[in-house]
């Protein structure tokens, strides 16, 4: 449900910001010169905003794309400077470049980070710069058989007489359907975002010809590159890595929210160190996602948090202890009965004539201690440690049990 919030929010908001570009655009006429110099130049400077930005919170598919953004925005626009003719430029330059950057942008979306100043790093921006530099020879060669490829005909369209030729049309809708398929299959926020990106790069070449649409467009996609750069430094400071629940550094804020009236819940996963001890640290991270994947479905309004190790906590803001304590028994025993499927262990002894393990379901239990805001437990901390005192009393009982 989470990842589903999510990427609805993040679509909205591309949404509204290619939308806001198209209200621009229906202005123009009215744009004073100072303002029109302005926007001209805006993209340039979103796109550096967002270059250092991703150089800070290490974004290094985001900062390739920027950059491949940024080059191929100077090279368009100041193809004469490089001593490039009209002629080339429309023949050449631009049919190919329509080609290079959704290309590109498919390319880096495989990419892992490997880090900006690392050795991957810096062959990946090394190998954008020859990219352009041999797009530029080549669109300088004025080769014929290379013009015939880039600019052919597949069919006649009502499109024909757009600057924009048909092989880079069919590419950008690849590209965007390819995004489109894979944001659905991998429920990926990023993805989303890259329709986003296709969408505006797309726009803004569409209408090269128009300098002010053009620069709106590449703005957006810059805007929208600088605002996943934002959510995934937020992702990492709030959500925690391993479960994609909320970490103690936002449970520490929501404490601070709380009113006069909540309970908190601490709950432990019982025999965790022997369980992780047995069958290995990799099933137990698969544990904890389990876990952690039930305990955000709690009822009664609660909110879930990773404490730290494989423990975890639950907020009732506005709940009594006897409100909340039957969901956290639904709760206790919904986790009792959801099974993990260990997967096979391969033998790596080839001499050896064990057959590999079958699958196995694997169980875990919890371990609940509930404590309510009182005039004995006045703060969030001493409620804390009245539910760490309660959760040691369940565990004390037997464990898979909740305790007050």
């Amino acid at each position: 449900m989470k990842i589903t919030f999510k990427t609805v929010f993040s679509t909205i908001t591309y949404i509204f910001i290619l939308f806001g570009c198209y209200f621009l655009i229906t202005k123009n006429p009215s744009f004073s010169p100072p303002v029109i110099l302005v926007i001209m130049y805006s993209s340039y400077v979103i796109f550096g905003l967002g270059m250092i930005l991703s150089i800070r919170f290490n974004q290094g598919r985001v900062f390739l794309i920027l950059l491949l953004l940024t080059l191929s925005q100077l090279f368009l626009n100041y193809h004469s400077q490089l001593s490039i003719d009209r002629t080339t430029y429309s023949q050449f330059l631009y049919p190919l470049m329509c080609f290079l950057i959704p290309i590109n942008i498919v390319i880096i979306s495989h990419l892992k980070e490997r880090g900006l100043f690392s050795l991957w790093g810096k062959i990946r921006i090394s190998l954008i710069l020859i990219e352009l530099f041999v797009l530029y020879i080549i669109a300088k060669s004025n080769n014929t058989s290379i013009q015939k490829v880039v600019n052919y005909t597949f069919m006649n369209l009502p499109l024909d007489k757009t600057v924009m030729n048909q092989t880079a049309l069919l590419l950008f809708f690849l590209t965007l359907l390819f995004f489109i398929i894979k944001a659905y299959m991998k429920k990926s926020v990023f993805e989303i975002r890259l329709v986003g990106v296709i969408i505006s790069v797309f726009t803004a070449l569409f209408f090269i010809n128009d300098k002010l649409s053009f620069s709106i467009f590449l703005s957006a996609a810059g805007l929208i590159l600088i605002i996943s750069i934002i959510e995934d430094s937020y992702s990492m400071a709030y959500l925690d890595e391993l479960t994609g629940i909320p970490s103690r550094r936002a449970l520490r804020e929501n404490l601070m929210k709380l009113g006069n009236k909540y309970v908190i819940a601490m709950i432990d996963i019982d025999f965790f160190k022997k369980f992780n001890d047995k069958y290995g640290h990799d099933v137990g991270d698969d544990v904890l996602k389990l876990v952690a994947s039930n305990l955000v479905q709690v009822t009664g309004g609660g909110k879930a948090f990773r404490y730290g190790g494989e423990e975890f906590t639950i907020l009732f803001p506005g709940k009594s202890i006897n409100d909340v304590i039957p969901h956290l028994e639904n709760l206790r025993e919904q986790v009792s009965k959801t099974g993990y499927t260990r997967k096979p262990s391969k033998t790596h002894n080839s001499k050896s004539k064990s057959k590999p393990e079958n699958p196995s379901q694997l169980f875990v239990t919890i371990s609940i201690g509930v404590c309510e805001k009182t005039s004995k437990y006045k703060d969030h901390n001493e409620v804390i440690k009245g539910a760490d005192k309660a959760l040691y009393r369940a565990k004390k009982k037997g464990r898979n049990c909740v305790s007050k």
